[in-house]
């Protein structure tokens, strides 16, 4: 009996103690405003519900647009929207006095990003040449 009450204490505790060191590996940190800034300016993002047609490229404080077809983009149009961070909101000048305030949530390993404009989801772009489809399913 006391075999079988030590076994079973092992076990549990081994568990215990393999689950805690798991948990240190899928604990997410939260990224800064800059990480994210940074993370937009090196891809290029796809507008959801039109991946074939729009892609935005986010590059020195301008947001460039692209329209395209079946996924192929060449130039972007004319003008620029500018953009720029204070606190940890994002801020895009859409010109004539419209403005975006964006709180950004990345997921999939960083290939989707969510614009939160005042805690609703204005918008989603998805990262040209990730695997963000697998996140979707």
């Amino acid at each position: 009996m006391k075999k079988i009450v030590f076994i079973c204490f092992t076990v549990l505790s081994m568990n215990t103690l393999i689950s805690c060191d798991n948990s240190k590996d899928t604990i997410d940190t939260e990224l800064t405003i800059q990480e994210k800034v940074a993370l937009l300016e090196n891809s290029q993002w796809l507008l959801k519900n039109f991946e074939d047609r729009v892609m935005y490229e986010f590059k020195a404080g301008e947001r460039l647009t692209f329209y395209g077809e079946n996924t192929i983009f060449t130039e972007p149009i004319p003008g620029t929207n500018d953009y720029s961070v204070k606190d940890n909101l994002l801020f895009i000048d859409f010109n004539f006095g419209n403005n975006g305030t964006y709180d950004l949530k990345f997921s999939c390993n960083n290939s989707i990003v969510e614009f939160y404009e005042d805690g609703e989801l204005n918008s989603t772009l998805f990262q040209l040449g990730s695997n963000y489809e697998e996140c979707l399913n």
